[in-house]
């Protein structure tokens, strides 16, 4: 399976996973902060690789989407998104000690991770259409 394809299943299955997923206590906080940590590691890849895709050389994460918003791949609103999803990435990566439970809780309960997922299919179609080939 393509690698951007495989990314947008892996993003699809642990969106699935917090729909399933009730917030009783501090262990299923934890169990959907990793599960926002991995989807939105996954959607960094995609950026990434859609970014080279399109003949691009990138230089960090953000700037993966920043050459995706110059494509015409993504919107502003979807960037920003994008730029939203990289930094709650790194402050649980490299700041976990400062990850807020209360912020989780609200990503989850407002479903603000089918976003990603959605953003993810469409750089996914987009690129696929641009490059001609199944990414």
């Amino acid at each position: 399976m393509p690698v951007i394809k495989r990314y947008v299943e892996y993003i699809l299955q642990r969106a699935a996973e917090l729909d399933r997923l009730e917030l009783k206590g501090p262990v299923e906080h934890y169990a959907a902060t990793y599960l926002l940590q991995s989807q939105a590691q996954a959607l960094i890849d995609i950026a990434e690789r859609a970014a080279s895709l399109l003949g691009y050389t990138v230089e960090g994460y953000i700037d993966a989407g920043k050459k995706l918003l110059q494509a015409g791949v993504i919107d502003e609103e979807e960037y920003r998104h994008y730029v939203a999803v990289v930094r709650f990435r790194d402050v649980v990566v490299h700041q976990y000690a400062a990850v807020d439970l209360k912020a989780v809780e609200k990503i989850v309960e407002e479903k603000l991770y089918k976003k990603t997922a959605e953003l993810a299919l469409k750089i996914a179609e987009r690129i696929e259409r641009a490059v001609g080939e199944d990414p």
